[in-house]
C-alpha cells in the first residue's frame, strides 16, 4: 500500500511539472482567447489531474498521445497567435513534448550512471522509479529554463543578465550535488521510513528548483520593466517640456499680436498722407508676419491646441492630409503631461506610419464626448503590420521602440479607460475611451 501511494505521488509530481512547463511555453508564445483568468486556472488543474490519472495506467503510448492531443487542443482552442501560421501552433506542442521526453531519458541514463559509479545495489523498485522521476524532471527543468525558454522569449530575445545566469547556475549545481549525495547513501538506508523521507527530500528539491528557476526568470522581467518604466517617465517628461515650451512661445506670440494696434496706427497715418500703395504693401507684410503666430483653437486646452497645431504642421511638411473632427470636450481634468503623452504619442505614431506609405497619406483624428466618456479615434494610412503581441504591433526598430503606446495605455488606465488597436484595408485604427 505504501509503495502504491509513493507511486501515485511520484506520478502526480511528474505530471504537475510537465503541465507547468507546457502551459508556460504556450502562454509565452501566444495570447489567451478569453479574459477570464479563473477559467484558465480551472483548466490547468483539471488537465493536470486528468493526465495524472492517465499516467497511472502505465501505458507509454497512451500517455504520450494523451499529452500531445490535450495540450495541442488547448493551444489551438484557448490560445491564439496572429504572428504565426496555424500549422506552427499545431506542431510546436508535439515537438516540445518530444524534446522533454528526450530530456527525461537523459535523466534516467544519468541516474543509472550514478548507480554504477557508486555501486548502488539492492534498492526497492519503487525507490528506483521515484528517483528516475526526480532526475528526469531535474534535467527537464534545467534544459527548459536554460535553453528552450530563452530561445522562445520575444521580449529579451534569449539574453539574460549576469545575475540571473549565476542564480540559475547555483540552483542547478546545488540540486545536482544534493541529489547525487542522496543517491550515493540510499543503498545504506534500510528503514522504509528513511527511504520515504529521502524521497520526500528529493521531491522538495525538485519543487524548490521549479520555484527558483521560475522566480529567477520573472526577476529578470521585473528588472526589464523597471528600465522600461524609467524610459516611460523620461519620454513623458520630454514631451511635456517640449509642448510647455511651445505654449510659452504661443503666449509670446499673443503679446506680439497685441502690438498690432501700433501697426494699425502706422497704416492709418499712411492713408491720411495719401500713401495708399505703401500702406497696402505694409498691410500685406504685416499679415504675412502674423500668420505663423496664429494658432487654431480646436479645444479649450492650450497645451492640446499647441500640440495639434504642431502635428498638423509636421503632417503638412510630410505631405500627409490631416483631418480633425473635434467636438466640445473639456480635458482640463487631465494633467498637461498626460495630454501630451496620449495625443503626442498617438499622432507621432500615425505620422511615422504614413511616412512608410508611398501615396494617399492621411490622418483622421476624432475627439468627442459621449455622456461621461471621452472618445478618441485616430485612423491613418499604413502598410500591413507583420507581427502583433498582446494586441499591440511589434516594431522592428528594437526592443525599446513602442514605449509610446505603453505610455498611452498606462495613462488612460488611470481614468479606467481602454485602448483598441486594429488594422485593415491599408489603414491602422486606434480607438480609446475613458472616463472624464
Amino acid at each position: 500500500m505504501d509503495d502504491y501511494i509513493i507511486f501515485i505521488l511520484g506520478t502526480f509530481i511528474s505530471c504537475f511539472i510537465n503541465s507547468v512547463i507546457l502551459f508556460q511555453f504556450i502562454e509565452d508564445r501566444n495570447e489567451r482567447v478569453y479574459d477570464n483568468h479563473f477559467f484558465y486556472y480551472l483548466i490547468k488543474i483539471a488537465i493536470c489531474l486528468f493526465l495524472s490519472c492517465i499516467n497511472i495506467i502505465e501505458k507509454p503510448i497512451i500517455n504520450i498521445l494523451s499529452w500531445i492531443i490535450i495540450f495541442s487542443m488547448v493551444n489551438i482552442i484557448l490560445y491564439d497567435n496572429k504572428n504565426n501560421k496555424k500549422i506552427y501552433q499545431i506542431l510546436e506542442i508535439p515537438v516540445l513534448i518530444l524534446i522533454l521526453s528526450v530530456c527525461e531519458t537523459v535523466g534516467v541514463v544519468i541516474l543509472d550512471f550514478i548507480f554504477w559509479k557508486f555501486e548502488v545495489h539492492n534498492i526497492r523498485l519503487i525507490i528506483i522509479d521515484s528517483m528516475e522521476i526526480t532526475f528526469s524532471k531535474l534535467i527537464v527543468l534545467i534544459f527548459y529554463y536554460l535553453v528552450i525558454s530563452k530561445l522562445c522569449r520575444k521580449d529579451s530575445k534569449g539574453k539574460i543578465t549576469r545575475t540571473q545566469f549565476w542564480v540559475e547556475v547555483v540552483i542547478i549545481f546545488f540540486s545536482i550535488a544534493n541529489l547525487t549525495v542522496i543517491t550515493s547513501v540510499i543503498s545504506k538506508v534500510t528503514s522504509k521510513t528513511e527511504h520515504i523521507l529521502l524521497l520526500v527530500n528529493m521531491w522538495f528539491i525538485l519543487f524548490a528548483d521549479l520555484y527558483f528557476l521560475y522566480f529567477a526568470r520573472f526577476a529578470d522581467k521585473y528588472n526589464q520593466l523597471k528600465v522600461k518604466l524609467r524610459l516611460l517617465e523620461q519620454q513623458s517628461l520630454l514631451q511635456y517640456e517640449y509642448y510647455a515650451e511651445q505654449e510659452e512661445k504661443y503666449n509670446e506670440s499673443v503679446k506680439i499680436l497685441h502690438d498690432v494696434n501700433n501697426h494699425l496706427k502706422m497704416i492709418e497715418n499712411m492713408y491720411r498722407t495719401k500713401e495708399d500703395e505703401i500702406a497696402i504693401a505694409y498691410t500685406k507684410e504685416i499679415s504675412q508676419m502674423l500668420i505663423p503666430l496664429a494658432l487654431e483653437e480646436y479645444t479649450n486646452n492650450p497645451i492640446l491646441n499647441v500640440l495639434l497645431n504642431d502635428k498638423k504642421k509636421i503632417a503638412n511638411y510630410h505631405d500627409i492630409k490631416f483631418y480633425l473632427e473635434i467636438g466640445y470636450v473639456d480635458l482640463n481634468f487631465m494633467e498637461p503631461i498626460e495630454i501630451t503623452t496620449i495625443f503626442g504619442n498617438l499622432l507621432d505614431n500615425a505620422i511615422e506610419a504614413c511616412d512608410m506609405v508611398p501615396n494617399n497619406k492621411y490622418i483622421i483624428m476624432k475627439l468627442d464626448k459621449y455622456y461621461d466618456f471621452i472618445v478618441i479615434n485616430i485612423n491613418n494610412s499604413a502598410i500591413p503590420i507583420e507581427k502583433w503581441h498582446l494586441g499591440k504591433p511589434i516594431s522592428s526598430k528594437g526592443k525599446n521602440h513602442g514605449i509610446g503606446l505603453l505610455n498611452v495605455e498606462n495613462t488612460i488606465k488611470k481614468y479606467n479607460g481602454s485602448m483598441l488597436l486594429e488594422e485593415g484595408n491599408k489603414e491602422f485604427s486606434c480607438k480609446i475611451i475613458f472616463n472624464q
